[in-house]
């Protein structure tokens, strides 16, 4: 079986959560005997493949056109959409934006028309991006995902909710079935650790530096926190920081660094290298305003460290191996580090650690690359 997976543009360039999906998924295919290609070129070829596997959804025009060519040339079309929760981006966008998030806001009511919007501005700093965004300009945003939906043979959904909310939000009957994203093998296999900093149980946030995943409210939490305890504790902050958006927010957390010495922050880890920067942090917050899973907390139970996350979806995965917060409430935020940083570190069910591993997420998505192939041979 051959098969082409295709990204958001610029996919490869940066690391991000569907980027680690892609290619962990690829990666375990490949070992299944799965011939997998991954790409991100809107003229692809999709001659050769048995079958067509795209992802992302949300605010990503280019899939449309991935789909569509899909379809021209009668190839079965998987569709994995990582697709967030409107109502809670929205809530987002009303409530705690930064930079060109201001302006859309003030322009548009709906979501769609905000997305479509921030779409025109990340073109003038990638040309590739100038004919899908210009067709969803015409065409409609909204109109264009809703299609590729219709389009798709199979949805790969990560959560029930997920499945919930897409045929919710586009009033559209989709074929769906639930694949567990996991955590990679260097996180099963982790058996020695080396401690990356002079000071331990400390607490830790894994992810870009950016406004959706609320560094700064995370910032402000501990700060009370150390308030309130007297505890010296240190906050760790994992993950690059665009060097095209979020002008304003990277200023005000640079602002947050010079004045807490407490507060440290690594730019870029190596994948292999996550497990023991987690494994010596005693609390892994997520605190952001909209995600899809909570995975990065799944890593840090891997690691026997205490996870705090958001929303409902991650409630979904994590159950009772987490604590919860509300990404608008600092108070809610150090409250749930609080319970977690004096909390025994997990012991996860073994069946749990069997389960969430992407070697068990590609042979879930192989089960369904063969029925949607066995489908179209009929």
């Amino acid at each position: 079986m051959k098969v082409l997976m295709l990204g958001r543009i610029g996919l490869l360039e940066t690391r991000g959560g569907d980027r680690i999906q892609v290619e962990h998924t690829a990666e375990e295919l490949r070992r299944l005997g799965v011939e997998v290609d991954i790409k991100t070129d809107l003229d692809y070829d999709p001659a050769s493949y048995d079958l067509i596997h795209v992802f992302q959804l949300d605010w990503t025009p280019e899939t449309y056109f991935y789909a569509k060519k899909a379809k021209q040339f009668k190839k079965p079309l998987v569709l994995s959409p990582i697709h967030h929760d409107v109502k809670e981006v929205k809530k987002y966008d009303d409530k705690f934006v930064f930079d060109i998030r201001r302006i859309s806001k003030i322009l548009f009511s709906d979501q769609f028309k905000r997305d479509t919007f921030k779409n025109v501005y990340k073109s003038l700093f990638d040309w590739r991006m100038l004919k899908p965004t210009l067709t969803s300009v015409f065409k409609g945003f909204k109109n264009m995902q809703r299609e590729v939906l219709k389009m798709a043979d199979t949805v790969l959904v990560q959560t029930v909710r997920e499945a919930e909310d897409l045929k919710r939000t586009f009033d559209v009957e989709i074929r769906w079935e639930k694949v567990l994203n996991g955590v990679g093998r260097v996180y099963i296999e982790a058996t020695e650790f080396e401690k990356v900093f002079k000071f331990d149980n400390y607490i830790i946030c894994v992810g870009r530096v950016e406004p959706r995943k609320n560094q700064i409210s995370i910032i402000e939490a501990v700060k009370k926190l150390r308030e309130e305890t007297s505890l010296d504790l240190h906050l760790v902050l994992v993950g690059q920081m665009s060097v095209i958006k979020h002008f304003e927010y990277n200023q005000l957390i640079k602002k947050c660094f010079k004045k807490y010495d407490w507060v440290h922050h690594v730019n870029s880890v190596p994948y292999k290298d996550l497990p023991s920067y987690y494994h010596y942090a005693k609390v892994c917050v997520s605190a952001s305003w909209f995600e899809t899973t909570g995975l990065t907390s799944l890593e840090a139970l891997y690691c026997g460290t205490n996870a705090v996350a958001s929303g409902l979806r991650a409630k979904e995965y994590l159950g009772g191996y987490a604590s919860f917060c509300l990404p608008d409430d600092i108070k809610s935020i150090k409250n749930a580090i609080k319970k977690e940083y004096f909390a025994p570190r997990p012991l996860i069910d073994e069946k749990i650690r069997q389960e969430y591993t992407w070697e068990n997420a590609a042979k879930r998505t192989l089960e369904v690359y063969k029925k949607v192939l066995e489908i179209k041979k009929k």
